[in-house]
């Protein structure tokens, strides 16, 4: 008689099983390196700021961010430079910002922001928070 379930074949799904688990997580991490590089390679400025459909890109006009993969950002000015925090999701496509002991214009940047638009040079996104209604594009300087 034929057994259509041998421990040979178990041990064939097995390794099938973990083989494909190994490739989509590989997959997810030469993502990530992707986008940690592409955000980590030079600096970026706001070129659109909305918030509560209020055009406040200009609060913007002198501050230069550079991203760091240790997870730290920093938002040059004339005035010196602020450090936050970032962390970016390739599998949620967003990136959360944090620029704890700063001014009003850095914290607008406060939040996790989805990711609508992008490419290796610009970033356009909305928060995930649906209580807050705002824009954020940056480009690469």
């Amino acid at each position: 008689m034929n057994k259509l379930f041998t421990p040979q074949h178990f041990l064939l799904l097995l390794v099938i099983s973990i083989s494909i688990a190994h490739c989509a997580k590989k997959k997810e991490e030469i993502k990530t390196n992707i986008v940690i590089d592409a955000m980590t390679s030079g600096r970026w400025v706001v070129e659109k700021f909305s918030e509560n459909n209020v055009d406040v890109t200009s609060e913007f006009s002198n501050y230069e961010f550079q991203f760091y993969k240790d997870g730290s950002v920093k938002g040059f000015n004339i005035n010196g430079e602020s450090v936050g925090t970032w962390v970016g999701d390739v599998v949620s496509e967003t990136i959360s910002s944090n620029f704890p002991n700063t001014n009003d214009t850095l914290k607008r940047m406060n939040d996790t922001w989805k990711i609508v638009k992008n490419s290796f040079t610009y970033v356009e996104a909305r928060p995930t928070n649906t209580n807050r209604t705002a824009f954020l594009k940056l480009v690469k300087k």
